[in-house]
């Protein structure tokens, strides 16, 4: 250890991989530290020296390990990191972000939607363990970061069997009415919907087969399915069946643009339209496959057999939607026996009985 003229301290070491390197600190002990964490480093098998930047690691990224997704997924990422990363992490060397750095993204995040939140943190977690794996990082400074729960989780609302009559009675134009009864009779996902073909029915029994997923307007060439796990057979239903007895022919496809022509992003908007007017209450597309979702748990459908239903890759998000519906039915239950229990509601329930024997 040396000091020199101007008051900083400096060593040369060699490092592991053969090259000499010189430290300078303020202070012995900041060189000795800065020494310490080198061949800290050293040891997890991180390349030292390494100044690459978030954005140049992100971009490296999406051309290497996501080339084969569909164009629809890729956007997705690069929304999510455009959109919330980039401004944030992008100038920044990968060695130098730390989980306070991955929480501002967050906090910048935590007003939106948890599923927009889980989009943004999955892919820094994507990016940051790709570069573990390359030697330019020794830790995940994702470890430990969580999404803002709200309290009002839109992932989950579902309808109500009287709900459920009533949108499929007020919803009389033939391509809406068949897509709300595919979300609520099989639980098809929007692009599941658009994509099932005629063919892809045999007898009481349909195949999901493919996904139609938008460009812009324009529908996107590649229809393959999210994951295995979306190819499943699905048994239907005999009121879907006759809603499909009642649904035009117009073409190969089961729901198609107007007069029979392919469906686009502003055609299966003015056909949702359909569905948002004819009924007074809430109503998005999804909403339709987690009410499906509800009608398996009530029906006592195990976990598993919901699972492979819904088209799920992993059972811990059916596990998460039948636990939400059974807390759900916990707190209706307290909140009944708090009103069965409460004082105003005994004597309420005592008036009653003195009127009913007072008329006797």
């Amino acid at each position: 250890m040396k000091k020199r003229a101007d008051g900083r301290y400096y060593r040369h070491i060699s490092l592991p991989d053969g090259s000499a390197k010189y430290i300078y600190g303020t202070s012995a002990g900041e060189v000795n530290a800065k020494i310490r964490d080198i061949f800290k480093e050293a040891e997890t098998g991180v390349k030292l020296n390494d100044t690459t930047l978030v954005g140049e690691w992100a971009a490296e990224w999406l051309k290497t390990y996501k080339t084969n997704l569909r164009e629809h997924t890729k956007m997705s990422y690069l929304n999510s990191y455009n959109g919330h990363i980039a401004p944030i992490l992008e100038s920044m060397q990968l060695k130098l972000v730390r989980a306070v750095d991955i929480q501002k993204v967050m906090n910048g995040v935590s007003d939106k939607s948890e599923d927009l939140q889980r989009k943004v943190l999955n892919t820094m977690k994507q990016i940051f363990e790709t570069a573990i794996q390359n030697r330019l990082i020794a830790i995940n400074p994702c470890n430990g970061i969580k999404i803002t729960p709200h309290d009002t989780d839109e992932r989950i609302k579902f309808l109500t069997p009287a709900q459920q009559k009533k949108l499929l009675e007020s919803v009389t134009e033939p391509r809406a009415r068949v897509f709300s009864a595919l979300g609520l009779y099989c639980g098809l996902r929007r692009e599941e919907s658009l994509g099932l073909m005629w063919t892809d029915i045999k007898g009481s029994k349909l195949t999901v087969n493919r996904a139609v997923t938008f460009l812009k307007n324009q529908q996107d060439p590649d229809h393959s399915l999210k994951s295995k796990a979306a190819h499943r057979t699905i048994p239907i239903p005999k009121p879907l069946m006759e809603i499909l007895k009642e649904t035009p022919r117009e073409g190969l496809y089961i729901i198609n643009a107007a007069h029979g022509r392919e469906m686009t992003l502003m055609a299966y908007r003015r056909m949702w339209e359909y569905v948002t007017s004819a009924v007074k209450f809430d109503v998005h597309s999804h909403m339709l496959r987690h009410t499906y979702a509800t009608s398996l748990y009530r029906a006592d459908i195990d976990l598993k057999t919901a699972q492979y239903l819904l088209g799920h890759s992993d059972i811990k998000m059916t596990a998460e939607i039948y636990t939400h519906i059974q807390n759900d039915k916990m707190q209706s239950a307290a909140g009944k026996l708090n009103q069965l229990f409460t004082p105003s509601s005994q004597k309420s329930s005592q008036k009653t009985k003195k009127a009913a024997n007072n008329q006797v």
